[in-house]
């Protein structure tokens, strides 16, 4: 561990020594000498404040260490603040001379290693943040004083009115009860200790409020699109490019403006679609800097369907790979309706066409009177329990965008749209592909089969040599295929479980026509990063409108 990272953690440690003191300093034995000399100095009110000062400076300093160890900037200077404040006030509460000295020794080594605090925080909403905030320490205060003013006599052997109440509270506050309020029973020490507790969550939870990572804030500027998409179509590698200049990614570009990464945040966690764009020397560098972009702005970096062509520039960086499912791909010139082995599909579609059921290709723009069609499809196919509209890695049904990607339909023998799909463009020289793909629910059985091959044989004369079908996800491992423990684990436990696709019904269907299978990987920084990178893919591929 590099020493400046190593003194960063220790200020963390100490940081959070320095509060776990404060509190002890507070609720642990006084020192009677020195409080009798401080009596006749400071007025009893200014050490009671004193105390409360110093607790919540405890507090704050345990929250405060854990952005410490971030090195958050902003961690930074909340832990200088306190760290002076808590050395005045260890002296007046009390004349604790060890403490204030803990206190001055973290001072100093923070000052001295102040340049390495260089990740950023989210600007606090103050006014969302102040509603809520208050709410908390409204609803602490009402549970303190209803609790008291409710509670029968034989508790504290007092009958507590309002105002007695709310000054018992105020008391309880400065840590300095009154000598009068003891607890009698069982019931009135669980009252002293839960009101404790929430006073400590509502501190807790209003120091956490000020350092938030840096909020994500969506925007976009006409010029980067423009040039994350003339960068694509000069260095696009993958069908999954088509969606990295699209409206809803956000971009990082090298130093020389020669490479791009398409990213999203959710969760907090920068989630990049496949790999950074860009002629190849220039990879490895625009990876390192976004991985310094994201540190700086407490984001964990994840990147979603990578190839394998970047894995070593990712291990140089420092991170991990988790084999995610393989990119289905159908050998054109192999493709073939004859034999044995396509007996089965040959005899659905001729049983199809018999019916009536036939293909339509429509160029762009798209008649108005087809799409109209189509969406009633899209619409249909949304009612099937498990489907609905996703974004980020695929596109939705939206009436411009379909409208200027060439459109094939399965239609009926009464011109009736059942089925369809949209072409879009993939950067794998002599690929095809498509995005969309969907039919009505009541569409005979074979549909999307008919289809499928439809596209395969206008895509062969088209002249495409491969026709990618997408990924199927966790499709396991192929054989001598290098896989860590923590991938293969992984892959047992979705493989056995509905998470959130059919895993093996997915795999199973796209088996039926793929020759080649590419391995598509998601790069992480670490194994306990995985469970919010989960929750993060979730949120960025969410519909909003």
């Amino acid at each position: 561990m590099p020493h400046r990272l190593l003194a960063t953690r220790i200020i963390a440690l100490a940081t959070l020594g320095s509060g776990l003191l404060n509190l002890y300093s507070v609720v642990g034995p006084p020192l009677p000498e020195r409080a009798r000399v401080l009596r006749g100095i400071f007025p009893l009110e200014f050490m009671h404040v004193a105390r409360f000062i110093t607790l919540l400076a405890g507090f704050a300093l345990v929250v405060v260490s854990f952005n410490v160890y971030k090195r958050k900037r902003r961690a930074f200077t909340a832990a200088v603040a306190l760290a002076c404040l808590s050395a005045g006030f260890h002296l007046t509460k009390g004349l604790d001379y060890v403490a204030a000295l803990f206190s001055i020794s973290l001072l100093i080594a923070l000052l001295v290693w102040r340049k390495e605090f260089t990740v950023k925080s989210s600007f606090p909403a103050f006014r969302d943040s102040a509603v809520k905030l208050l709410i908390v320490l409204g609803l602490t205060l009402a549970y303190g004083v209803i609790g008291f003013w409710l509670l029968d006599k034989r508790e504290f052997g007092i009958d507590f009115s309002l105002r007695q109440s709310i000054w018992s509270v105020a008391s309880l506050l400065q840590f300095a009860p009154e000598t009068d309020l003891r607890p009698h029973t069982a019931h009135a020490r669980w009252f002293l200790d839960s009101f404790y507790l929430i006073t400590a969550v509502a501190i807790l939870y209003g120091a956490g409020v000020f350092f938030r990572p840096i909020v994500y804030r969506y925007r976009i500027q006409p010029h980067d699109q423009k040039r994350a998409r003339d960068l694509t179509i000069r260095f696009g590698r993958t069908s999954l490019d088509f969606f990295k200049y699209w409206p809803d990614k956000s971009y990082y570009f090298s130093a020389s403006a020669r490479a791009f990464i398409a990213y999203k945040v959710g969760a907090s966690v920068a989630v990049v679609l496949g790999d950074p764009v860009g002629p190849p020397d220039d990879i490895h560098q625009v990876t390192v800097a976004f991985l310094a972009f994201c540190e700086e702005n407490d984001w964990i970096p994840v990147f979603y369907q990578t190839t394998s062509e970047y894995l070593m520039v990712y291990g140089a960086a420092g991170l991990h790979k988790l084999k995610i499912g393989e990119d289905a791909i159908v050998e054109l010139d192999k493709f073939s309706l004859v034999g044995k082995d396509a007996k089965r599909v040959r005899n659905k579609i001729h049983h199809l066409e018999k019916s009536g059921i036939h293909t339509v290709s429509y160029d762009i723009p798209v008649p108005d009177h087809v799409l109209s069609q189509a969406k009633a499809v899209s619409d249909n196919w949304l009612h099937i329990p498990g489907r609905r509209e996703r974004t980020f890695a695929l596109g939705m049904f939206e009436w411009n965008y379909v409208k200027h990607t060439p459109l094939v339909a399965v239609v009926d023998a009464a011109d009736q749209m059942v089925a369809f799909a949209n072409v879009i463009p993939s950067y794998v020289p002599g690929e095809a592909t498509v995005d969309l793909m969907r039919h009505r629910t009541d569409a005979p059985n074979g549909t999307m089969d008919y289809l499928f091959v439809k596209l395969f044989l206008h895509s062969r004369e088209q002249g495409f040599k491969r026709f990618s079908l997408g990924m199927a996800p966790m499709s396991g491992f192929r054989e001598n295929e290098e896989a860590a423990p923590e991938e293969r684990a992984v892959h047992y436990f979705f493989q056995r479980m509905s998470f959130i696709f059919s895993y093996a019904g997915l795999l199973h269907y796209k088996a039926k026509f793929a020759d080649v299978w590419e391995p598509r990987y998601m790069i992480y920084r670490h194994v306990l990063d995985l469970p919010r990178v989960a929750l993060a893919l979730a949120k960025v591929s969410e519909l909003t409108r």
